[in-house]
């Protein structure tokens, strides 16, 4: 049994966001409670990610934790790059597996690049930005010059043995283009879960729900809009229903005041909610509208656990989540027009959203299950492992 060790540090506040730390930590905390698994799995980390994922419930013991600790000196670097390789000895680490990557990461990985091939683990990176690729892809994308400077030196200076991702354009972007360090393994899963301990359907109210991180791309402008769509199209139909926007972000306060604007403040709830369990499994219906992808949202898979009906716009690879008709509704204009006049449906016919959000929670019972995530990242660590005969 291979020793693997999940590494990340520098998690900030995640009362409005944060899905894939979030995701791992769920992953990891079943994981060393699962028998018969293949390999024995740590979770490197500093102590204020640790109190970070606390706080939204994460982590109930430190078993199998390892704690980082970051500097602020002039050694920082190779103070931290000691306690690594110690990690890295101590225990036998053959994979690092980092569920998230920023640039922050580089000069660390670089010194891992220079360990003895007997003792250098394999490194493995997970790519849950949806965004990468769009924004790598179009040069006159604002963000294209900051993106490319984050991933291109990870892409041609990094020995990474593999790349885990839920998208097939990050597959075919590495494939098609030729960068100076090639990986060995490049998987796309197409599976997750949720815990559903916390998430589950309970006392179903009139709650509409929009959750995410309160930026650009997540498009929380549009829920406000539709809303105000309904209150003209229908007035009575919105005085039976709560709206409830929920995160943090740049655009929060902007938000509050276009919905002011708007005249529909008066039906919104504007919330930070560091547990969305709360807040979940109550409601009826989840809106998604961002730009690029639905696939893999930990928040939507919460919300479908939980037994919600979901409208999200036909991006990306949506259909792996959202089944039209069956356990939500993909939106068929791509506007804030047409999330009112999906709600509108959806909210004047309770049966049918009962449900779909029956649908969603059957299909993460079937589909994207526990299991069936765990076979598969077993499956490609199992692939990193097999193309080096060193490991």
């Amino acid at each position: 049994m291979a020793n693997i060790a999940f590494f990340i540090y520098g998690i900030g506040d995640l009362s409005g966001g944060g899905g894939a730390e979030r995701f791992f930590a769920d992953f990891f905390e079943k994981y060393i409670k699962t028998d018969n698994t293949k390999f024995k799995v740590y979770y490197i980390t500093d102590k204020d990610s640790f109190l970070h994922l606390k706080k939204v419930g994460k982590f109930n013991s430190e078993k199998q934790l390892l704690f980082f600790r970051v500097f602020s000196n002039r050694f920082k670097l190779y103070l931290e790059y000691l306690q690594l390789v110690k990690f890295i000895l101590s225990y036998s680490i053959k994979i690092i597996h980092l569920p998230l990557y920023n640039i922050s990461y580089l000069p660390l990985l670089k010194f891992l690049n220079k360990l003895p091939f007997f003792c250098r683990p394999k490194i493995v990176i997970n790519v849950s930005n949806c965004y990468l690729v769009p924004w790598l892809s179009d040069i006159n994308h604002p963000k294209h010059i900051q993106t490319c400077n984050t991933y291109i030196p990870l892409f041609n200076e990094i020995d990474v043995t593999g790349y885990f991702s839920w998208y097939e354009n990050f597959i075919s972007f590495i494939k098609n283009n030729k960068f100076k360090k090639s990986p060995k393994t490049i998987y796309a899963i197409n599976s997750r879960f949720s815990n559903m301990d916390k998430f589950y359907p309970d006392t179903k109210k009139n709650h509409i729900v929009f959750a995410s991180r309160l930026d650009e791309q997540k498009r929380p402008d549009w829920f406000i809009d539709a809303i105000e769509i309904i209150f003209k199209t229908n007035p009575t139909l919105v005085s039976d229903w709560k709206f409830i926007l929920c995160g943090t972000g740049p655009l929060r306060i902007n938000l509050i005041e276009r919905s002011k604007k708007r005249g529909v403040y008066q039906f919104i709830e504007f919330k930070i909610e560091a547990e969305l369990q709360h807040i979940l499994n109550h409601s009826l219906i989840y809106v998604s509208c961002q730009d690029y992808e639905n696939f893999p949202s930990l928040t939507m898979a919460e919300a479908m656990a939980s037994g919600n009906a979901i409208v999200a716009r036909p991006v990306g690879q949506t259909s792996y989540f959202v089944k039209d008709s069956y356990n939500g509704k993909i939106l068929k204009e791509d506007s804030p027009n047409g999330v009112a006049s999906t709600l509108m449906e959806l909210m004047s016919n309770l049966s049918e959203t009962l449900f779909m959000g029956k649908n969603s929670v059957e299909f993460m019972n079937t589909t994207h299950t526990y299991n069936n995530f765990k076979n598969q990242i077993e499956e490609f660590w199992l692939s990193v492992i097999a193309s080096d005969k060193h490991i």
